[in-house]
C-alpha cells in the first residue's frame, strides 16, 4: 500500500513496514520495549505504563463499571479488574480491531473476518455478524442496540441478538462510528468519507479533508469530533464540519472523552492530544510506541492503548 493510505489499521513498526488491517488488522507482536518514565503533566498527574502481560499490538479500549477492557491482535482480549490485567479467553485467533462497554460490564468486540463478540461481564462468546468483511468498530446503546461497520462500506446493526446490514451508500472501508442515538450514526473512513443515518435514511456529509478519517466520538449530535491521518481533527458543530489546528502531524487513531472541554486523542509516535474546549495540545506520553486507543474513564482516569501491549494510564501522581 502506498505511504500515503496509512490510516488507525496501518502502521509503521521501527523500520518494517506492516500492513495492519483493511485485509488483517494484524500487527507486530515483538516484545515490549522497557516501560518509559512517567511523563508528569499539570495537576500532579501524569501518563504512567502499565504492565499488560502481553506483547500483542492493542487496538482499542474501553471501561465500564469496576473493569477496563483492551483488545488487539491474535483475539487478544486483556481484562484490568482489581488493579491486575490478564488476558480472558475470546475463542478467536483473529484480531480484534475495536470494543465496546455497556453500562451493565457487557462488552462487545469486533473483528477481522465478521468476527462479532458478545461479553457478559464473565465471558466471550461468538455471535453471528452476517458477513465475512473485516469490520473495524463498534458502538452501542445502553438499550442494547448497536452499530458494527468495516471494509467495503459494511454497515450493521444490532437489535436484541440479530445483526443486519444496512446499507449506508458507500463502499470504502468505515474506520469508526458513533452515534448520538440509535437514529443519529456517523460513520467515517477512507479519503475523508463521513456518511450520517438520519431516522435511517444515510448521506455523505460535505467533509473539509481529502485525509482518511480514523475515528469519530461525540457528546450530542451538535458536538461531534473525528480525526484521522496527518494530524486531521474535525469538529461538527450541527450544520457544518471544520478543520481544528491539531499542531501535530502524526496520524491520530482514536478520540474520547468526558465533555467537549475534556476531550483525548491517541495517535503515532506515542502522540496524545488534550483539548479543553478552546485548542489542542500535547498531553507528554512518555512513549514513542504508536498508540490505537484511548478512554477518558474519569477526568483523572484516562487508558491509552497500543502497539507491543503497551498501555498507559493518565493518574495522580503517587
Amino acid at each position: 500500500m502506498p505511504r500515503q493510505t496509512l490510516s488507525r489499521f496501518f502502521t509503521l513498526v521501527g523500520s518494517v513496514f506492516v500492513v495492519a488491517a483493511l485485509a488483517s488488522c494484524s500487527g507486530d507482536s515483538s516484545s515490549p520495549s522497557a516501560p518509559a518514565p512517567n511523563a508528569t503533566l499539570r495537576g500532579g498527574a501524569s501518563w504512567q505504563p502499565m504492565n499488560s502481560g502481553t506483547s500483542e499490538l492493542l487496538w482499542s479500549v474501553w471501561s465500564a463499571k469496576d473493569e477496563v477492557i483492551a483488545v488487539g491482535t491474535s483475539g487478544t482480549a486483556d481484562h484490568l479488574k482489581n488493579g491486575t490485567w490478564g488476558t480472558k479467553p475470546s475463542g478467536t485467533d483473529g484480531s480484534l480491531c475495536d470494543v465496546w462497554m455497556n453500562t451493565d460490564g457487557s462488552a462487545l468486540a469486533v473483528g477481522v473476518g465478521g468476527v462479532i463478540l458478545y461479553y457478559d461481564a464473565h465471558s466471550w462468546s461468538a455471535m453471528n455478524s452476517g458477513t465475512g468483511n473485516d469490520l473495524f468498530d463498534v458502538f452501542g446503546f445502553q438499550d442494547g442496540r448497536a452499530y458494527a461497520v468495516g471494509a467495503n462500506g459494511t454497515v450493521l446493526s444490532l437489535t436484541g441478538t440479530t445483526w443486519s446490514p444496512v446499507d449506508a451508500g458507500t463502499d470504502v472501508p468505515l474506520f469508526g462510528v458513533w452515534g448520538s442515538s440509535p437514529d443519529s450514526i456517523y460513520a467515517v473512513g477512507v479519503g475523508g468519507t463521513i456518511v450520517r443515518s438520519g431516522g435511517g435514511e444515510w448521506s455523505f456529509m460535505d467533509t473539509p479533508t481529502p485525509n482518511n478519517l480514523n475515528s469519530v466520538f461525540g457528546f450530542s449530535s451538535q458536538n461531534v469530533f473525528a480525526v484521522g491521518d496527518a494530524g486531521t481533527i474535525l469538529s461538527y458543530d450541527g450544520s457544518s464540519w471544520t478543520v481544528m489546528n491539531s499542531g501535530v502531524v502524526a496520524n491520530l487513531y482514536d478520540v474520547h472523552g468526558l465533555t467537549s472541554s475534556n476531550t483525548w486523542t491517541a495517535g503515532a509516535n506515542g502522540t496524545i492530544l488534550h483539548s479543553n474546549g478552546a485548542s489542542w495540545t500535547v498531553s507528554p506520553s512518555g512513549t514513542d510506541e504508536d498508540l490505537f486507543g484511548v478512554f477518558a474513564r474519569r477526568t483523572d482516569s484516562v487508558y491509552a492503548v497500543g502497539d507491543v501491549g503497551t498501555i498507559l494510564h493518565y493518574a495522580p501522581t503517587n
